[in-house]
């Protein structure tokens, strides 16, 4: 399989990956907790004037005793809110026990006369499932215009973020008091407020928190009971009468605070209400096909994108992700989930680019092995950028082929002990390969003691004719300095000629699966083998082919030799020696 396929393969892995572990919660605690930075880090939201919450507070305890107080307090508070025009009066405290019987009947009657109070019952919940209903006294049940429960529902992390607005127990529905007192203050029926409430599979709606702890008005409970507060304060209000005290517990981790009292997040809720301001949940659909089109976009063009530009999609696409999600969450009120398209962003391009990564390294540790000894350095790191080229198999294009030999080779090697052979061949072959490097020239191999060498293969090269010509005449002038230094040192002086020929050839890895020789082939090579041969008859050093001189004509010094014989050749071939360059 290719490596490529495997990098698509591993970003459609990612894909499955994500949509499996998303369906069974795995990154439901991350997703919450990116739900708080959002809910922490948004817009101010809308906070209504209309809701003040009564404190029972450290100045309420420190003047009134300690909790709990008498009844006939919460009686005389009833009393007080009432007299001061408050519209809805919410009691976060449950009456469920009787205490004594004056007490008792004081706050019935206030509560009676009032005629805006909403109170609390409160379930024992077993898995979310209500097993027992503790209602108040007798007394506050039949006059009071609204009873709710106060139960909240921690997630799996312990924030309160969500609530029940509605609990059936005994085939009956009950409202959260925070519907309740909405219900009681917008003069509405609790059917008709949660029309167009968003609610989650498990019926829990958002708490749409509007800021951290005493985001709504505080007044203690004290000053309001001593009548320290004018009742302008209090007119036409939602009074929350509720804890504060840190002593008294009833305190909430929220998104916004991690100790926000229970009759804080009540008001959160009210606001809500009041001003029809609630988050949304994204369908199951919509992160279905997120995941989809991101994971798709990621697996197509990971595989294909060099490192920089593979980076700079990621980056792309996870901020305009980010932008996304924070549009819809700030601008539209819907929570879509953040944290499984950001795993699958991070996780595609890991996974894609370390398979990448490993593939091409192993890659290029073989190219520079297979390669290195006939390719120059900046040949290689071409092909490194597309060693596709170099798959099993050749193609036809047009190209310059080099021979070069040397001439009397059999002679001089008599003249030599073996180990004086392997010496000056070295040290002349060593010279030659430098220079067919310089010019970037793909040196196919050394036949005994000749030299071939090709142009533009396997990376494109437009001048290919003429690097191959100044590489050959470089080869003459640095064949004249090894011949100075051969003749100092008493050694045979060997000289060689050259043959070049540009043609259509045949260039590629010829062979099998487990030994291939990246070579060319064709009838215009083995021209270029039979002009090197020719130097010898015409006392030359370097001849090249008609094709070969029309390109660099006006590059070199040329002379023309006529035409000859060339074996395998039918037709005569013009030849022209060259003599140096411009």
């Amino acid at each position: 399989m290719k490596q490529k396929n495997v990098a698509y393969l591993l970003g459609v892995f990612a894909i499955l990956l994500v949509i499996v572990l998303n369906f069974f919660g795995v990154f439901q605690t991350l997703e919450y907790k990116s739900y708080d930075y959002r809910i922490r880090n948004r817009m101010a939201n809308i906070i209504s004037d209309k809701i003040v919450i009564a404190a029972i507070d450290e100045n309420s305890l420190e003047h009134l005793g300690r909790w709990p107080w008498d009844r006939s307090i919460q009686a005389r508070m009833i009393q007080k809110l009432t007299r001061a025009g408050a519209k809805t009066i919410g009691v976060d405290i449950l009456f469920i026990e009787k205490s004594n019987e004056q007490s008792d009947t004081a706050l019935e009657e206030a509560v009676k006369e009032s005629k805006r109070c909403v109170n609390e019952l409160l379930f024992e919940i077993d898995r979310g499932i209500p097993k027992k209903q503790k209602l108040p006294i007798s007394g506050i049940v039949k006059y009071s215009i609204g009873i709710g429960f106060p139960n909240v529902f921690p997630e799996i992390d312990g924030v309160v973020r969500k609530v029940k607005p509605i609990i059936e127990y005994q085939k009956k529905l009950y409202p959260h008091v925070s519907v309740s007192i909405a219900s009681a203050y917008m003069e509405k029926p609790i059917e008709e407020l949660l029309n167009n409430v968003p609610l989650d599979d498990n019926g829990e709606m958002l708490i749409n928190y509007a800021g951290g702890f005493e985001t709504f008005k505080y007044i203690s409970y004290y000053d309001i009971l001593e009548g320290k507060i004018n009742d302008e304060v209090l007119k036409d209000k939602i009074v929350l009468i509720g804890y504060a005290a840190a002593g008294l517990g009833d305190r909430h981790v929220t998104p916004v605070s991690p100790v926000m009292p229970g009759i804080e997040t009540i008001a959160n809720n009210v606001n809500a209400f009041i001003n029809s301001d609630f988050i949304s949940y994204s369908s199951g659909l919509f992160g279905f096909l997120t995941i989809i089109v991101i994971g798709g976009i990621l697996a197509f063009f990971l595989p294909k994108l060099s490192s920089w530009k593979s980076t700079f999609l990621v980056i792309t696409v996870f901020v305009i992700w980010f932008l996304i999600s924070r549009y819809y969450f700030v601008e539209k009120k819907v929570w879509v989930e953040y944290v499984p398209v950001t795993f699958l962003i991070f996780f595609s391009y890991l996974s894609i680019t370390s398979w990448r990564f490993i593939t091409e390294e192993k890659e290029k540790r073989w190219l520079k092995k297979a390669f290195g000894q006939y390719l120059s350095p900046l040949v290689i790191n071409e092909i490194m950028k597309n060693p596709d080229a170099l798959a099993l198999g050749g193609k036809r294009q047009e190209m310059t082929v080099l021979f070069s030999d040397i001439r009397g080779f059999t002679t001089i090697s008599e003249a030599l002990t073996p180990e004086g052979v392997v010496t000056i061949l070295n040290e002349y072959l060593t010279k030659m390969t430098e220079i067919v490097f310089k010019y970037e020239g793909t040196l196919d191999k050394f036949i005994g003691d000749a030299v071939m060498a090709f142009w533009n293969a396997p990376i494109p090269q437009n001048d290919h004719t003429q690097r191959a010509v100044y590489c050959a005449i470089e080869m003459i002038e640095e064949l004249k300095k090894l011949q100075e230094k051969w003749r100092a040192e008493n050694k045979p002086i060997m000289d060689i000629g050259i043959g070049i020929n540009r043609g259509d050839m045949v260039v590629g890895n010829m062979g099998s699966i487990e030994r291939m020789d990246y070579t060319v082939i064709g009838d215009n090579v083995n021209l270029a083998s039979r002009l090197e041969g020719l130097n010898k008859e015409f006392r030359t050093h370097i001849i090249l082919s008609e094709s070969a001189y029309q390109v660099i004509k006006d590059t070199v010094l040329t002379k023309p030799l006529g035409t000859t014989k060339v074996k395998g050749k039918e037709k005569l071939v013009q030849i022209y020696s060259v003599e140096g360059k411009v």
